[in-house]
């Protein structure tokens, strides 16, 4: 189950000339109902928590992040299993973007064009 009370912020985007990074603000209502968006990209990407406190399981461990601290999740590692110990959560993603990637979920990523390099 996808939490419908997430709400996407853009921070660092395309239009601002990023071409391999994003960033994005989600706060979550109603955090305690979950979020179910397992999957698994190229692209490497981090969660720092801003507010309220949540457990990430992944590749066998879970990480339990609350505001200042951060999990960062490997390219090609299924992961997003989370569970939100508050009521309202609020965090910064970080990720880069590569060429393949499905978009990240607020969707206002897109990845730059491969460029041959002599």
């Amino acid at each position: 189950m996808i939490n419908s009370n997430a709400h996407y912020e853009p921070v660092i985007t395309p239009s601002m000339g990023a071409r391999r990074m994003h960033v994005h603000l989600t706060e979550i209502n109603d955090a305690r109902k979950g979020w179910g968006y397992q999957h698994c990209h190229e692209a490497e990407e981090a969660v720092y928590m801003l507010e309220g406190e949540g457990e990430f399981t992944f590749d066998g461990k879970t990480y339990h992040v609350g505001p200042g601290q951060a999990v960062f999740f490997p390219s090609g590692i299924v992961h997003a299993e989370t569970k939100f110990l508050s009521d309202k959560v609020k965090y910064l993603v970080i990720r880069t973007v590569e060429p393949g990637d499905e978009p990240c979920c607020c969707e206002t990523d897109v990845a730059a064009p491969a460029t041959a390099t002599s």
